[in-house]
């Protein structure tokens, strides 16, 4: 049985609600019809209306996939993985990298707590820039 917060489910025996109309499409008198009556319809608002471009599609994907190395680095990190393993040290080195700006942005004593914090900021920052851009980009 599905849970519905704040709906009560309706038997058989209960009426519908009343509906109010809705305040759209709104019927405004065209200029030269003094009794007649035009349809307005209201435009979707422009990010509604706009689709994913391949452009901001590469974009989002790219902020994914820096999300995606920064986090595989930590869930390495975090399991002790072999440094000397060629694929561990690749995910490690591109992680490394793309956290190059924020290497210091917190210092804790822990390498591996200061690792995880400041990664995590890294890749929180990449999504959220990948996703401005993204919107940006759409037309």
């Amino acid at each position: 049985m599905a849970l519905h917060i704040g709906r009560r489910r309706r038997t058989t025996t209960e009426e519908a609600p009343a509906r109010r109309p809705r305040p759209w499409p709104r019927r405004r008198p065209a200029a030269g019809d003094a009794g007649k009556t035009a349809v307005v319809e209201r435009k979707t608002p422009r990010w509604r209306r706009s689709r994913p471009n391949p452009i901001s599609a590469m974009i989002m994907a790219a902020g994914w996939a820096a999300a995606a190395v920064l986090a595989l680095g930590m869930l390495l990190t975090w399991g002790d993985a072999n440094p000397g393993n060629a694929l561990v040290d690749a995910v490690l080195d591109a992680g490394r990298w793309l956290a190059t700006p924020f290497h210091d942005a917190f210092t804790r004593t822990d390498p591996e707590e200061q690792l995880y914090i400041n990664w995590t900021l890294a890749a929180v920052v990449y999504y959220v820039l990948a996703r401005a851009l993204s919107w940006m980009t759409r037309f």
